[in-house]
């Protein structure tokens, strides 16, 4: 799954994780919060690809930020209970059954950048003066 120039997703700063880095990351946190081991639903290529779309590669942009995926991630392994005929939970029924909070995730990244520009300009303005 990792060449030899890759390192785990915590020696890694979250904007430069790859799709391989949150494969990782599923993994980890699945086995973490339920007790089982992670499975994708179909191959891991296509898992791979499909966390791809989201966060983009070296020659295509993605739908969103690492850290939006991420939060998105963390929200729906936080918000997902277990049960006996659906221990678990992968990508794929996070992407399909779980997308408003892709979308709750989104709205706060960008109020968070927007507090954070309004910050700026304050402290631009505030020098200037």
């Amino acid at each position: 799954m990792s060449s030899s120039k890759a390192t785990h997703y915590n020696d890694t700063p979250i904007e430069k994780w790859n799709a391989a880095h949150f494969q990782a990351y599923l993994q980890d946190q699945h086995v973490e919060r339920y007790g089982i081991q992670y499975a994708s639903a179909g191959s891991v290529v296509a898992e791979r690809n499909l966390i791809a779309k989201y966060i983009g590669t070296v020659r295509r942009p993605g739908m969103y930020s690492k850290e939006t995926l991420k939060a998105f991630i963390d929200a729906c392994f936080t918000q997902y209970s277990p049960t006996q005929q659906y221990p678990g939970i992968n990508f794929w029924f996070m992407t399909t059954y779980m997308l408003r909070l892709l979308q709750q995730a989104e709205l706060a990244s960008k109020r968070a950048e927007a507090e954070r520009e309004a910050t700026d300009n304050i402290e631009e303005v505030a020098e200037w003066l």
